[in-house]
């Protein structure tokens, strides 16, 4: 290849893959914004009907930045976070298979906005070694096309990746189902035999962080529920 058409083959993938990535970015800044939105009217709404209910029960909202936001519900918090990275797709994916795509390569080219469940002690004791888990996560490309990746279901009910722009009621559809996961999501006790012998660094965790490493299913095999292969997109076009 000449000098010449060398540095065109770079203009060329500049215009055909950073152009779009940054266009990405932007689109799904602009989405994970209505995300944070929705997620503070949730919020609100919770706060004000279950204030008739139980007062004793804190639930909040918290804007992280632009990259992060939490809403604290009891003893859960659903931490919604917006990749700064734009991500495409294996070959063999079914996303590639798409019609919608086929017409168009860089409609495959996606952010993602993720969704994880943490305990709310894990962050009010800063327990860096809690685990949290991933529920969800929302695949936005350069048109507002979407589809989502995730547990029960939001792993089926928003797989069809060509039909349309993410609208309102979609966004407050998701992040109730990921509330719901949460609070169905139980803190359940370790094995005994798991938990049985404790180191002294251990117990000088416990003392200054309230409790020991804790995550919902600490000690259990969980594979199946933590496999965070993405869901099979609907193969209609």
């Amino acid at each position: 290849m000449e000098e010449a058409e060398s540095y065109e083959h770079v203009l060329r993938l500049l215009e055909n893959k950073a152009s779009v990535k940054q266009q990405i970015f932007k689109t799904t800044s602009t989405v994970f914004n209505q995300f944070k939105v929705v997620l503070q009217e949730i919020c609100q709404d919770m706060q004000s009907d279950f204030s008739k209910i139980d007062q004793n029960v804190e639930i909040s909202y918290s804007d992280r930045g632009d990259f992060e936001a939490q809403l604290k519900f009891s003893g859960d918090v659903l931490v919604l976070s917006m990749h700064s990275n734009v991500f495409s797709f294996p070959p063999e994916h079914e996303i590639n298979k798409l019609k919608y795509v086929q017409e168009d390569s860089s409609r495959k080219y996606c952010g993602i906005i993720h969704l994880h469940n943490f305990l709310a002690d894990s962050l009010k004791y800063n327990r860096s070694s809690d685990i949290g888990y991933l529920i969800g996560r929302i695949f936005i490309n350069k048109e507002e096309h979407f589809f989502v990746d995730g547990q029960s279901q939001l792993g089926f009910l928003f797989n069809s990746f060509w039909k349309g722009k993410l609208k309102k009621e979609q966004i407050r559809k998701i992040l109730e189902l990921a509330i719901i996961y949460c609070m169905d999501f139980d803190l359940l006790t370790p094995p005994f035999e798991t938990v049985r012998q404790i180191s002294l660094e251990e117990k000088q965790y416990m003392g200054s962080n309230s409790g020991y490493p804790t995550g919902k299913r600490m000690g259990y095999k969980f594979k199946q529920e933590l496999d965070t292969q993405l869901t099979p997109v609907n193969k209609r076009e």
